[in-house]
């Protein structure tokens, strides 16, 4: 099938809206939002607000303003999410550094049998020499002009350059050795469920960072596991989307931060978040009707 659409301009795409039935009051500062933001993009939060038979009607009394606070609780959503998880990463790498350079040196990442998954092995190190053999960074720059003799920079520098994913990855792909435990007790999980948790919060981490919309999102790339062992599982009976939600995300970040940062505001400030945009429909979130009263991140309840 051929894309046949023809381009439209602002003017144009407001005149659809209203032909679909969208209460537009003030042209103008709609004109403004479409030039300043693009009518696609802005089409993702107007899926739910309309008839669900084809014909992309509005649904009675809609208007450009729902739209609009959609897509400025979902930007608000999305920095408050990435700055939660920067706190995971960051904790993730400190640990990494701390309790494998002490035990193996500060080349520890760079040894082949302390990994069971011997192509993270060759992926982490050789993001980690590329990274070194042109830096970019004034610390790498700094060490490869002092140290002449090394060929890759100690962990506590390689580790600062790898992004979060590959962060994931090693952490993955290391043997189940005291220092993996160590981290994994630290994050309260065992070590394979912390694994799948990393991996899938690293693609909600890059649906926030490349300003994608995450509030209503089916996130099914890489599915975490949820624990079902008591002492690691959530409160109540969790919905069948859990593991794709941002009901679910929201409760792992929570759990994550509970071990490393325990007076954490996030689910507070989510709450909140949700409690200045009243108009929004929490079940599009993957939220149960009952989750102010019994939500899976709610430790009094376990």
């Amino acid at each position: 099938m051929k894309y046949e659409k023809q381009p439209k301009t602002v003017e144009e795409h407001i005149e659809v809206l209203i032909k679909r039935g969208l209460n537009i009051p003030r042209p103008a500062r709609a004109k403004i939002y479409l030039r300043n933001i693009g009518y696609y993009r802005l089409t993702g939060y107007m899926y739910h607000l309309q008839e669900n038979d084809g014909s992309h009607e509005f649904k009675a009394k809609v208007s450009f303003n729902d739209i609009i606070l959609h897509y400025q609780f979902d930007k608000k959503l999305r920095a408050l999410t990435i700055e939660y998880l920067e706190r995971i990463e960051v904790a993730l790498r400190a640990r990494l550094t701390d309790y494998f350079a002490v035990n193996y040196g500060f080349f520890w990442f760079n040894q082949v049998d302390l990994y069971d998954d011997k192509d993270i092995y060759r992926l982490i190190n050789t993001e980690i020499a590329e990274r070194f053999e042109n830096p970019q960074e004034l610390f790498l720059k700094s060490f490869k002009a002092k140290y002449t003799l090394e060929s890759i920079p100690p962990s506590n520098m390689a580790l600062e350059v790898l992004s979060l994913g590959k962060l994931a990855r090693l952490y993955k792909g290391l043997s189940n050795n005291v220092e993996k435990m160590t981290i994994a007790k630290d994050f309260g999980l065992p070590s394979s469920v912390l694994s799948t948790w990393f991996i899938y919060l690293n693609n909600v981490r890059n649906i926030c960072a490349h300003h994608g919309r995450l509030w209503n999102r089916g996130i099914t790339a890489d599915r975490p596991t949820i624990p079902t062992r008591k002492q690691y599982s959530f409160n109540g009976n969790l919905p069948n989307d859990f593991n794709r939600s941002f009901y679910g995300v929201t409760a792992m970040i929570d759990r994550l931060l509970l071990n490393i940062n325990p007076n954490n505001r996030f689910v507070e400030n989510v709450v909140n978040l949700i409690d200045d945009y009243a108009s929004i429909n929490t079940r599009f979130m993957g939220f149960p009707d009952n989750w102010r009263e019994n939500a899976a991140w709610d430790r009094h309840a376990l």
